[in-house]
């Protein structure tokens, strides 16, 4: 296998400008397994531009356009384990905050704030949290763009309630900690897959086994215990397509 000079490979899901030191030393025993991968990470604010490019060989996607719209179109290599109370191997669950403190029926009826319609952790699993499975948003709601957007509508009092990616909050407690500490934990949504991470359909099978292998490497070198600790990372899983096809059982009824 030879390194392409075009690849793309990119890991910006939790893009916090204070871990991204951890992120190059994974990345970096990542590629000291796989030589013919880019050297470096990109970085960019929107991974969606880079799922369908031909040059792209590593990126996060959410596990909600996986299965709706990438899933014919890109090949999954994997999901971390994170660390995260709300983790277990490489499931995890959202986190449901309020403004006010009460119980998921409290909040039906009230202003969401969410972080993008198709995101796993702030739409789907806020949905399916709040009145169930396969059920609709009986309130309003207001877009934000990110997690931590919603996080400050919440605290602007511009919304009643935001579900949150674990990892992410884990990460705002430290970048945040006085909004986090303002706002009330309802509940937490339904486990699912971590965060995929996906690779082009057109990487071959030896292709993928080796990006297999690095990642689980990586994530178990102990030389770069301190970077995969700031990341929440205890480890990688081997996953494919058909490890997040029972999400669909979450769809809405719009």
């Amino acid at each position: 296998m030879t390194h392409n000079p075009r690849q793309i490979a990119e890991l910006a899901f939790y893009p916090f400008d204070d871990t991204r030191w951890a992120w190059d030393e994974l990345w970096g025993r990542v590629h000291s397994r796989a030589k013919w991968l880019p050297k470096k990470l990109q970085w960019t604010d929107n991974p969606q531009k880079l799922w369908l490019q031909d040059e792209l060989i590593i990126s996060h996607t959410c596990g909600w356009p996986l299965i709706t719209r990438l899933s014919e179109k890109v090949r999954v290599v994997g999901a971390f384990r994170h660390t995260t109370a709300e983790s277990a191997s490489h499931f995890y669950r959202s986190v449901v905050l309020g403004r006010v403190d009460g119980t998921p029926f409290d909040f039906q009826g009230s202003v969401a704030a969410v972080n993008d319609l198709e995101s796993l952790s702030g739409w789907i699993s806020l949905i399916a949290a709040i009145h169930g499975p396969q059920e609709t948003w009986r309130g309003d709601f207001k877009l934000s763009g990110s997690h931590i957007e919603s996080i400050r509508m919440l605290c602007r009092g511009e919304a009643d309630v935001a579900s949150i990616d674990s990892v992410t909050l884990a990460h705002l407690r430290r970048v945040m900690p006085s909004e986090i500490n303002n706002l009330f934990q309802i509940c937490t949504g339904p486990i699912s897959p971590c965060l995929p991470i996906i690779t082009s359909a057109t990487t071959t099978d030896t292709q993928l086994q080796n990006l297999r292998d690095a990642f689980k490497y990586a994530t178990h070198d102990e030389t770069i215990a301190g970077a995969t600790n700031a990341l929440f990372i205890s480890g990688f899983d081997p996953l494919d397509l058909e490890d997040y096809l029972p999400l669909r059982n979450l769809t809405p009824n719009n």
